[in-house]
C-alpha cells in the first residue's frame, strides 16, 4: 500500500481558492443579471453561488470519474485477474463487479486497478453527497 501524506497548508489554501472562485463567479453573475451591487451583501446569494459552483464542478467532474472509472475497471478485468480466474466464475460469483470485493482473485497490477477503481467512485459519491447536503 502507498503512504499518503495530507498537506493541511494545500488543502487549505485550495478550499480557500474555491471559496474565493465562487464568490467572484457570484459577484459576476449578480451584477450581469440585476445590474446593481444592492443585492450583493446578502448572505442567500453567496451561497445560492457557492451552490452553482459546486454544482458546476460536480456536472464536469461527472463524466471524468465515471470514464476513470470504467477505464480502470476495463484494466482490472483484463489484466488484473490472477492466473486461472475467469471474467465469470463460480468465484466472483459470476459477476465481473465483485473483483472489486474480492481483492484474493487479482494480481498485483489488478490491485492497482482496483485501488484506482475504488478513489473514483469515492470521490463521485462524495462530490455528489456534497451537493445533496449543501441543497439541503
Amino acid at each position: 500500500m502507498r503512504n499518503i501524506s495530507i498537506d493541511l497548508y494545500k488543502l487549505i489554501s485550495s478550499s480557500l481558492l474555491f471559496l474565493l472562485f465562487s464568490t467572484l463567479v457570484t459577484v459576476g453573475f449578480v451584477v450581469t443579471v440585476t445590474g446593481g451591487v444592492n443585492h450583493l451583501f446578502q448572505l442567500d446569494v453567496h451561497l445560492s453561488g457557492i451552490e452553482m459552483a459546486i454544482s458546476l464542478a460536480m456536472f464536469v467532474s461527472l463524466p471524468f470519474l465515471f470514464g476513470r472509472f470504467c477505464y480502470y475497471f476495463y484494466l482490472m478485468v483484463k489484466r488484473g485477474r490472477r492466473f486461472g480466474i475467469t471474467v465469470f466464475c463460480y468465484q466472483n460469483l459470476f459477476n465481473p463487479f465483485n473483483f472489486l470485493l474480492f481483492p484474493s482473485l487479482l494480481n498485483t497490477y489488478g490491485h492497482e486497478s482496483r485501488r484506482r477503481c475504488l478513489v473514483s467512485v469515492i470521490l463521485l459519491t462524495g462530490i455528489y453527497g456534497l451537493v445533496f447536503f449543501a441543497g439541503i
